[in-house]
């Protein structure tokens, strides 16, 4: 009797063991389908807007370049913080999901790519940043937030987004053809140090979220956002869990724009026309139900942490003033960029956290490009309207980059702008499908 409880118990044991060990390898060591991260990344841009601090990227990214090039181009002034400023710190902790993701899962390796990668990264980078400057935001701010937001910035965003991705394909096929791409190296990372560094940063992941009790301004009065003071730890939780998402499903905007010119596949465009239907669902039901009170209820206020010097009005919440001209401008020259880069601005920074010195680079000149630009349109903005005033002042915008179209108010009512949105999101989904089946826009290498 006593070998077979002995037998029952080890039995019982080797089950459990097995169980955890099997959970562990589904959730870290397998690629999740990229649909996960769509209904996730539209679920998060929603319960973002009613938390009072929509995700962005763009924004602190620009903010780590204006710090960079403080010493040149703005000596003696009181920056933002490359680290405390809300997006900033949202991205940083995105970059540490990433790499808690990449380790734990085994997938982290640096990846030094040739002379030619890199230049392609930093002139890629440099065309992001100066893209999402002029829609102001990239392919998360501008365009699946914009989406969340009800903007008709973000369907010029998008157009402009397809454009330059087939522009940055065919210059890239271009290159290749040509000779273009120099051969890097790869440096592995034996598996189990990866786990132990990854268990590890896990753990100070949750530290910060639990402990770090600062608050934090969201105010981004460009794109509506008001002044509300949100715990520090809210943000490196939505960032970490982002960072993990987007690097287990592998979800990038530049391949869901790409690969139906490249390959024709369509599952990572089909998880993106999912995401920004989740999120302008979600942000309706933000914006046009009691949940856009929330925030200013005082029970929530308390509960959340979080507390309003200069509230925000929610209807308004990243709404660019970017339409037409700069959305899909920018748009053009983000999509050119990002394909050249290999990745878009979230792209990037999951494949910076598995140790691709590409995208690190990409990011880099991402900074610093965009940096470069805001200083140098701040001063031909003001000859480019005056040049243009008649145009201008027709369409009763302050710069020259367009104007904020709230899409409900423009088309005369919420339901109308829902099966707008949600009718381009279907065309890009049924158009993956009907491509991948045809081929009928897939570049071939005959240029």
């Amino acid at each position: 009797m006593e070998t077979l409880r002995e037998e029952v118990k080890e039995a019982s044991g080797s089950f459990l063991k097995d169980t955890l060990w099997e959970g562990f390898i589904s959730v870290f060591r397998r690629q999740w389908p990229p649909w996960v991260g769509g209904l996730a990344m539209g679920f998060i841009v929603a319960l973002m807007f009613a938390w009072g601090a929509p995700w962005g990227v763009t924004n602190g990214i620009i903010i780590w370049g204006d710090n960079l090039l403080k010493p040149v181009l703005y000596p003696g002034a009181d920056l933002q913080s490359p680290i405390w400023q809300y997006v900033a710190l949202i991205n940083w902790s995105f970059l540490l999901g990433a790499l808690i993701s990449a380790l734990i899962g085994g997938d982290f390796r640096l990846s030094i790519p040739g002379k030619d990668e890199l230049l392609l990264g930093a002139v890629g980078g440099t065309l992001m940043g100066i893209g999402a400057l002029m829609a102001f935001g990239c392919t998360i701010g501008a365009f699946l937030v914009g989406f969340g937001a009800l903007s008709a910035s973000a369907i010029t965003m998008m157009i402009g987004l397809g454009i330059g991705a087939y522009i940055g394909l065919k210059l890239y096929m271009w290159l290749m053809l040509r000779g273009w791409g120099s051969p890097g190296k790869i440096i592995h990372v034996p598996e189990k140090a990866q786990l132990s560094l990854g268990l590890i940063l896990l753990g100070v992941a949750i530290l910060l979220v639990a402990l770090v009790d600062r608050k934090i301004s969201t105010f981004t009065p460009a794109l509506g956002i008001g002044s509300i003071q949100v715990a520090a730890g809210s943000l490196v939780f939505f960032g970490v869990v982002l960072g993990i998402i987007n690097q287990r499903t592998r979800f990038c905007f530049v391949r869901a724009f790409r690969q139906p010119f490249e390959t024709g596949e369509s599952d990572m465009t089909k998880a993106a026309a999912l995401a920004i239907a989740v999120a302008a669902i979600g942000g309706a039901i933000v914006k046009f139900s009691p949940f856009s009170a929330l925030i200013d209820s005082q029970l929530i206020q308390e509960t959340l942490a979080f507390e309003m010097t200069n509230p925000p009005t929610v209807k308004t919440m990243m709404i660019a003033p970017s339409f037409p001209f700069g959305s899909l401008i920018g748009g053009i020259i983000f999509g050119i960029g990002m394909t050249l880069a290999g990745g878009c601005s979230v792209g990037s920074m999951w494949r910076a956290g598995e140790g691709s010195v590409k995208n690190m680079v990409a990011i880099l000149f991402y900074a610093i490009g965009g940096s470069l630009f805001a200083f140098i349109f701040r001063k031909i903005d003001p000859v480019i309207m005056g040049v243009l005033s008649p145009i201008y002042e027709k369409l009763n915008t302050n710069t020259s980059l367009g104007t904020r179209v709230f899409l409900p108010d423009a088309v005369g009512g919420l339901e109308w702008a829902l099966l707008i949105l949600l009718g381009f999101a279907g065309i890009w989904y049924l158009f993956s499908i009907w491509n991948e089946k045809t081929g009928r826009f897939v570049l071939k290498f005959d240029i």
